[in-house]
């Protein structure tokens, strides 16, 4: 990666996790029983986790004069933190694609249960209780 590009992903890192929802604001959400729930918020606390690490590699590879100017001390270690934080974040966008992709799933098929349930209170009833019975099997697989 150039330094050009390791520079905006730099600069970009911020502006997506502003996007990324903090751990207290899901709080709510860790009673929920589905196992997928779980696993989404401690990929957030990991991720948060993994970006503290990359910040202190950081911290370790710059040192500052008492003159204030800002100097490299370990190169390798800003090119792997670099490199951490280039990976997070392509971490936090596709998961950010998978959420945004279940969002659409989700409106779009109650939609269709809507009009079905307009036209047949009965068959919309019908595929509700089939989609719970399928919901049930995949949670009791920890899906």
């Amino acid at each position: 990666m150039s330094k050009a590009d390791a520079d905006a992903v730099v600069g970009l890192a911020p502006e997506v996790r502003a996007q990324i929802p903090r751990l207290h604001e899901l709080a709510p959400v860790v009673e929920d029983p589905v196992p997928a729930t779980h696993k989404a918020v401690r990929f957030w606390e990991m991720l948060d986790e993994l970006e503290q690490d990359a910040q202190l590699m950081r911290e370790f590879a710059l040192s500052r004069s008492p003159d204030g100017k800002i100097k490299l001390r370990v190169p390798p270690a800003l090119r792997d933190a670099h490199r951490m934080r280039c990976d997070l974040i392509r971490l936090a966008l596709a998961q950010a694609e998978v959420a945004w992709s279940a969002e659409r799933a989700a409106t779009f098929y109650q939609a269709i249960i809507d009009e079905i349930g307009a036209e047949s209170p009965a068959c919309q009833r019908r595929i509700l209780d089939r989609l719970a019975r399928v919901q049930g099997e995949a949670a009791a697989r920890g899906f």
